[in-house]
């Protein structure tokens, strides 16, 4: 018998917004929360729903004792899942700018 393969899985259209996320992979990504914390790790990826995992995560969360002063308190959290509803704001680290300042 004959069996013709089939592909796995939905088909994902290789258009210019997917090569560009693609090409972010395994980079340093900043992730700001709407709870006010901020995620740095490295993107790992994103789905449809535009919740994103990161790897090798430090969580930053600011402490506010009266003003005028502000602390902020690092910890690691490893591998994480930020869901797409909590983000604010995600920025890719840019190599070509951070390699000047090495």
């Amino acid at each position: 018998m004959y069996y013709q393969s089939q592909p796995l899985g939905p088909q994902v259209a290789n258009t210019e917004n997917i090569r560009t996320l693609r090409s972010y992979l395994n980079l340093k990504a900043r992730i700001k929360a709407t709870d006010g914390r901020i995620f740095l790790g490295t993107f790992m990826c994103i789905d449809k729903d535009k919740n994103i995992i990161l790897a090798q995560t430090d969580e930053y969360r600011g402490v506010s004792p009266p003003p005028p002063v502000y602390l902020e308190e690092k910890r690691f959290v490893g591998l994480v899942m930020i869901p797409g509803k909590h983000l604010v704001k995600v920025e890719i680290e840019d190599l070509e700018v951070s390699d000047k300042y090495v």
